[in-house]
């Protein structure tokens, strides 16, 4: 019998035996494969070198994958059995799966000949498991990003509920409890502490609301200003926007100008003086129309305030 009869003989008695999953499947993406070769009516033995190459249609169609050689294999009553890895893309389309066989005696020079037609790798152990690997995949994924939806509304809903319980501060203006607070804090409205409240910076109010002291001022008899404290600005240096002038009339008589509107606002005056004194507070001294500014004269007791020369130092505080 010639080679080309033989092949022939071995083309017409190609029976294909079982498709098994490889050991290492879930490692990798071989597949074992094992088929049986007939030389005419009688099993073929010895060894031959085979091709294996995967494509979609049965005739034509696009090739999947790389050609598997697998030289010198070897044949004992017709079978044999060989791992397969065409790629983890290749099962993508479990349903449309040729393979295309291709052979020639062990070492011989002549070019390999294809067996045909193609046998479709439908309803096997592989195939079976490749759809359900890619349905399992698919529903980890599936369920990974449905978790990571529900971590994200989970965030995104804490945040939400944080900015409408908080109007949308962000966290450094939170105010902390039994924690230093470093960030500026303010209240629109009424704050109601029953315990204890520390405050390691200085509190300042505008204008136009009640309850914090809007200026504190220490003048010196001459007028200077020795200590201040503004409860508009939060100013404690220089003179802390406040300005003293002396008067022509003697006695102490002072013009302080506050920079923002006082004759609307509660005064109280202490002098700092070894002597009784009197005290005269004005917003309007002289017909003076500022609402920014006070007069105050001090004088020692029972003496006329306009012929008195004696000068006294004095606090001022305005609420």
């Amino acid at each position: 019998m010639t080679k080309r009869s033989i092949l022939l003989y071995i083309f017409i008695g190609l029976i294909f035996v079982c498709l098994t999953v490889s050991t290492a499947l879930a490692q990798g993406n071989s597949f074992n494969f094992q088929g049986r070769l007939n030389d005419g009516t009688n099993p073929a033995n010895g060894r031959y070198d085979l091709q294996f190459r995967l494509y979609d249609a049965i005739v034509g169609g696009n090739q999947i994958g790389a050609v598997l050689s697998r030289p010198n294999t070897t044949l004992i009553d017709g079978v044999f059995s060989i791992t397969l890895d065409f790629g983890a893309t290749a099962f993508n389309n479990p349903t449309s799966i040729f393979i295309e066989i291709a052979l020639r005696p062990n070492g011989s020079p002549n070019a390999y000949t294809i067996l045909g037609p193609r046998q479709q790798l439908t309803v096997v152990p592989f195939a079976v498991r490749a759809a359900n690997a890619t349905n399992a995949d698919n529903a980890t994924n599936a369920v990974n990003a449905q978790n990571a939806v529900n971590a994200q509304n989970a965030d995104n809903a804490t945040t939400a509920t944080n900015s409408l319980s908080l109007g949308g501060v962000a966290a450094s203006g939170y105010a902390k409890l039994n924690v230093l607070n470093t960030g500026d804090l303010r209240t629109t409205g009424a704050l109601a502490i029953t315990g204890p409240m520390a405050i390691t910076g200085d509190a300042s109010q505008p204008i136009t609301s009640n309850g914090f002291v809007k200026a504190m001022l220490h003048v010196n008899a001459n007028g200077t200003i020795l200590r201040c404290y503004n409860g508009i600005t939060g100013a404690t240096t220089g003179n802390c926007g406040f300005t003293v002038a002396d008067t022509t009339i003697p006695g102490g008589l002072y013009r302080i100008d506050f920079g923002f509107r006082v004759n609307d606002r509660f005064v109280s005056v202490t002098t700092i003086s070894g002597s009784p004194v009197n005290i005269v507070t004005s917003y309007n001294f002289f017909n003076n129309p500022n609402p920014n500014q006070i007069y105050v004269s001090t004088h020692i007791t029972d003496v006329d305030y306009q012929n008195s020369s004696t000068p006294n130092p004095f606090m001022i505080i305005v609420y």
